[in-house]
């Protein structure tokens, strides 16, 4: 989109200033790496971290990013082109940003352990500026034309210009004629992206004045990479460039937000239960070294007596008198058994406390689809993410589902709105659900239209709760009916999907209990005198 930036400018400035000044993919990221400097290091005096060290993390964060993400691609494409032609070329193959992610994290890492600052406050620090930083570089892949989108007749679609990345995929495939001007109309991804780091910069901004962020370093950062790598899975979904990498049906970008999924909740996982083992370990050795009484019976053999102290001499006077024994009525007798008899208490059976109202479940899943009424030549199986959301209220349940699905021929997006019903067996819950929702049908050949339709779905459900917060989720049928008219028919096909979740709100269930209706303490009441026979 540069081309249009400059032809624009020439309106008003000479043409070798216009060139000069557009901007380009470059001057993003450097924009990118200066607007995160600054504000980090605006903020950096409120967090107690010296701004020269967010400086020198910064800097050395922008030029490994940079580096990595370039390199890495370039020694992938090497290995790929040594092993199919048996050479060894290194060429530009574009830019992976997770590997500058994580290369710079790497820098990060390093500088606030050299200067004794912790990683997780510095995380939490740059969560914002980062959103900002991404939004800028994602308007630079907009006008260098890379990160394009599949083809697609929605109202914003855009075409880029002749020379342009999705100009010369086009060409190549023979989509387009190399005369022409312009590529296919095809998804902006990345200005989807550019709003994601505006969103998640936001977020970060009020997660951060909450007492929950406030409690523990790192917590804005966590949630910050979440929100990116969701929403990266939906933006690579759409993503149509060439050289991405894909690997089961999902490309690079998603398998790395799958990973940074699944460390973030095994890593939260891991961390419950390290306290849980710590405040165990804590209660046992309470329990041994702390004093405590036992009651028992005596054994056989038994200590010897400790002689009586000496007598004390009563003192002088008259003894005190003795009151009288009680006198029974002579129409009374005393009862053959005079011991006094144990009163238990009556129990009942507690019905099982209900789950908190409502509570809310956000989970993020991986699995396939396999056509039942189409051939694999006509409908390949499918594979990718999704993303749901539900909200239970006791046994009944409704649902958001996001499911991205794709092979090789066409990408298939869902947005599917459900209701269910959920047992709960202790750990284990099961139920079912019945949804409907929208289907987009966006094929990889520009002579085929995206095509709109309606998903039914009916599904089992199954959950295993890890913690009271975390749950693994496994999903083994779903049978969903895609019926559209340029289909030629509805689509059957067979699901399997399973991920992990994360649950807040309310409070979880518990099992019914037996509990005492009076108070658990015993007491004894003697037997009434029965009256004497006349």
């Amino acid at each position: 989109m540069r081309p249009h930036v400059v032809h624009w400018l020439e309106g008003f400035l000479p043409a070798n200033v216009a060139s000069t000044i557009a901007p380009s993919w470059f001057t993003m990221v450097g924009l990118a790496g200066v607007v995160t400097l600054l504000v980090m290091m605006a903020r950096a005096r409120k967090n107690q971290i010296d701004p020269g060290v967010i400086a020198s993390a910064v800097s050395w964060c922008y030029v490994v990013a940079v580096a990595a993400g370039i390199a890495m691609p370039m020694l992938i494409d090497a290995v790929q082109h040594r092993i199919a032609t048996g050479e060894v070329v290194l060429r530009w193959s574009g830019m992976t940003s997770f590997w500058g992610y994580l290369a710079g994290m790497g820098a990060v890492a390093i500088v606030c352990r050299d200067h004794g600052v912790p990683l997780a406050r510095m995380g939490d620090l740059a969560t914002a500026p980062l959103g900002l930083a991404l939004a800028f570089a994602r308007v630079g892949c907009f006008l260098g034309g890379c990160d394009y989108g599949k083809v697609t007749s929605l109202p914003w679609a855009v075409r880029f210009p002749a020379g342009s990345p999705a100009w010369q995929d086009h060409v190549a495939a023979g989509l387009v004629p190399a005369e022409r001007g312009a590529s296919l109309p095809v998804h902006p991804t990345q200005l989807y992206e550019a709003m994601l780091g505006i969103v998640l910069a936001a977020i970060a901004i009020v997660i951060a004045r909450r007492p929950w962020a406030r409690a523990r370093d790192g917590r804005v950062f966590l949630a910050g990479a979440a929100l990116y790598a969701l929403g990266r899975i939906g933006v690579e979904a759409l993503r149509g460039d060439a050289g991405r990498g894909i690997y089961l049906g999902l490309s690079s970008g998603q398998i790395f937000s799958l990973i940074v999924l699944a460390a973030i909740g095994l890593g939260t996982i891991a961390t419950r239960r390290r306290a849980l083992h710590a405040i165990a370990t804590a209660a046992m050795v309470l329990a041994i070294a702390l004093p405590h009484r036992a009651h028992a019976q005596p054994g056989a053999d038994l200590p010897a007596p400790t002689p009586a102290p000496a007598p004390v001499p009563p003192p002088a006077g008259p003894p005190p008198a003795s009151p009288p024994p009680p006198q029974l009525p002579p129409e009374y007798t005393p009862p053959q058994n005079s011991r006094p008899q144990l009163v238990q208490p009556q129990y009942i059976q507690r019905a099982a406390r209900p789950a908190g109202q409502p509570r809310y479940e956000v989970g993020a899943l991986i699995g396939a689809a396999f056509p039942v009424n189409r051939r694999g030549d006509q409908v390949p199986p499918l594979a990718g993410p999704s993303l749901s959301v539900g909200f239970a209220f006791g046994v009944p349940s409704f649902w958001i589902d996001l499911d991205s699905y794709g092979n090789n021929d066409a990408s298939h997006g869902t947005l599917l709105f459900s209701a269910g019903l959920t047992g709960h067996l202790g750990n284990l819950a099961i139920g079912g659900r019945l949804g409907i929702g929208p289907t987009l049908v966006n094929f990889d050949d520009p002579v085929f239209r995206d095509v709109m339709g309606t998903t039914i779905r009916v599904e089992a459900l199954g959950e295993y709760a890890v913690s009271n917060a975390w749950a693994i989720w496994f999903r083994p049928i779903t049978i969903d009916t895609l019926a559209a008219a340029d289909l030629g028919g509805p689509i059957t096909s067979y699901q399997i999907r399973a991920g992990v979740a994360f649950r807040f709100g309310g409070r979880p269930a518990q099992p019914a209990v037996i509990a005492p209706q009076q108070p658990p303490q015993p007491y004894y009441q003697p037997q009434q005198p029965q009256p004497r026979a006349p």
